[in-house]
């Protein structure tokens, strides 16, 4: 172990086994925390779909909606499998950045649409009526999400940027 400089950030090794522990408390608890927040988004989410869209879905209860929050991350995964060989052969043969940034966003859109229509057709108790509706309403709202989250970063990126 190294002599330790004033001001220089202590490393793992040089740390006693009580705040070894305290590290480890603290950053699992940071993590369950992260989790948990974007646990209570995906599931923000699902209701707002679900609310509005409640003439077009009809679940057997609260289960449902539980079910297709947590079916989310594996038909995301799904989706994104099936839209994986055409992501790369837009990026192999586009020749323009611009093109390519375009179909990029269409092709995050359509494996958006695609996982929404895998939740509402995996999840049990869930009974759709036009899937394709909520399924668009899905993407239009994660779309505008982007969007939003975008601008801010952009206009954060200005004001740190310039004083």
């Amino acid at each position: 172990m190294h002599p330790q400089h004033p001001g220089e950030e202590p490393t793992w090794a040089a740390l006693s086994p009580r705040h070894k522990a305290l590290a480890a408390v603290g950053t699992t608890g940071l993590g369950l925390g992260v989790l948990a927040l974007v646990a209570a988004a995906v599931l923000l989410g699902v209701l707002t779909i679900g609310y509005l869209s409640r003439n077009l879905i009809e679940a057997d209860g609260a289960g449902p909606l539980i079910w297709a929050t947590l079916l989310l991350l594996p038909c995301g995964l799904l989706a994104g499998a099936f839209a994986y060989p055409v992501r790369l052969a837009l990026r192999l043969t586009l020749p323009s950045p611009k093109a390519k940034r375009r179909a990029e966003m269409a092709l995050s859109a359509s494996t958006t649409f695609l996982a929404a229509l895998f939740v509402e057709t995996f999840t049990p108790g869930l009974h759709v009526q036009h899937p394709w509706l909520p399924a668009l309403l899905t993407t239009l709202l994660i779309a505008l999400a982007n969007l939003a989250t975008t601008h801010l970063e952009a206009r954060t990126n200005r004001s740190h940027n310039h004083p």
